[in-house]
């Protein structure tokens, strides 16, 4: 297919950085604030003959409780069963490091409570090697806007917000990234006010504020109850694949002792799995299926091959691509990718990409691109 296209020779300096940019495949810069390989709010408590030895056995106590809550987020429940069971020492290989985020001990107890970064690599070769299908997650994150209302009165950015700070207080772990953008990020685009309505020019400002197609309104009501308990209503307002299909009401009701942050916080961890287990149900990789496609990509310039490769990076199915050849108007790519055609497809869209049959070929663009050449 390629060979019978004819396509222009570009000038040296244009090929020349295409073809190096083409080569690297680096992460995309609006996630690297969030990691689904370190696993937050690890507790353990330890007691022993003396603190030392409590600390020593709480830490590597903690190392396999974050392996096993990790290999849990990356798989379906379905597997979990079959997932390996490592030594010691193997586990001291898979973790990058261990941060302490507040500890307390005795003369024989050591409490603390852990985060538990882990080298991607080394889990993806042990999922592999298990040969248990694992989902990752490279795309726009979902913007949230927690809007909380105690009086009747919205809160979304203000400093007093509980529910804004248990979104960021790390409670929306998973292979879904969830950013709540800052006071300075929303001026100019929506008040605490119209967050709270939820209407969809919100929506739709925001998710072009942080070019993202999943956002996420996030009404949180508290009540008191009888005996001083807690309840919280929150109702769910959202677009996108991820967005739109967390819509929704519920509640949570506090228990005996349970303060209002650890609601909200219950909360957030609730929907935060909602998001993963939905973002797994179709986006499994199944390394046993490869396979490698031949597309063509329009482009205009320089601005228009950044997008499409920015979009190929966070398609997590591809593994590699190579340049066949290139142009000033096209460029011919392979893919080599896991996992069936259509399970690409869906990413691809996700991601802001569009695959198209066009007589002999197949045609990979943005979605703008597919937009503006069916309207021309």
């Amino acid at each position: 297919m390629f060979q019978a296209r004819r396509m222009t020779r570009p000038g040296s300096f244009f090929l020349v950085l295409f073809a190096a940019l083409a080569v690297f495949l680096p992460g995309p810069l609006f996630a690297q604030s969030v990691d689904p390989f370190t696993v937050r709010n690890v507790q353990v408590d330890i007691s022993a003959d003396n603190v030392s030895v409590a600390r020593d056995r709480a830490l590597a106590d903690g190392q396999r409780q974050a392996l096993d809550l990790l290999l849990q987020r990356l798989t379906a429940p379905a597997d979990w069963s079959r997932l390996p069971k490592l030594s010691g020492s193997d586990i001291d290989n898979a973790v990058l490091d261990v941060g302490i985020d507040h500890e307390k001990r005795s003369t024989v107890r050591y409490l603390a409570t852990l985060s538990v970064r882990f080298k991607p690599d080394a889990i993806r070769r042990l999922l592999r090697g298990a040969n248990i299908a694992y989902a990752e997650w490279r795309g726009r994150p979902v913007a949230v806007l927690p809007v909380f209302q105690a009086d009747g009165t919205p809160q979304l950015s203000e400093p007093a917000n509980p529910w804004r700070e248990a979104w960021r207080g790390g409670a929306a772990q998973g292979i879904v990234p969830m950013i709540v953008p800052t006071a300075e990020q929303l001026d100019g685009v929506t008040t605490a006010q119209q967050a709270a309505s939820a209407g969809p020019e919100v929506l739709a400002a925001v998710a072009q504020r942080f070019n993202t197609q999943d956002v996420l309104v996030a009404v949180a009501t508290q009540q008191r109850l009888d005996g001083g308990k807690v309840k919280v209503d929150v109702v769910l307002t959202g677009t996108g694949p991820i967005g739109g299909g967390l819509a929704g009401t519920r509640s949570y009701d506090g228990q005996a002792g349970e303060t209002l942050d650890m609601v909200l916080r219950r909360a957030v961890e609730d929907v935060a799995k909602t998001a993963n287990d939905n973002w797994k149900g179709g986006n499994l990789l199944q390394f046993d299926h490869q396979a490698s496609l031949a597309v063509m990509v329009p482009i205009s310039g320089f601005e228009d091959w950044l997008a499409v490769r920015d979009r190929l990076t966070r398609s997590t199915p591809v593994r590699s691509y190579e340049v066949a050849a290139i142009s000033r108007s096209e460029a011919a790519l392979v893919l080599h990718y896991v996992g069936e055609q259509p399970q690409l497809e869906q990413v691809f869209a996700q991601n802001g990409l569009a695959l198209s049959w066009a007589s002999d070929h197949w045609i990979l663009q943005t979605s703008a691109g597919r937009s503006n050449a069916g309207a021309r």
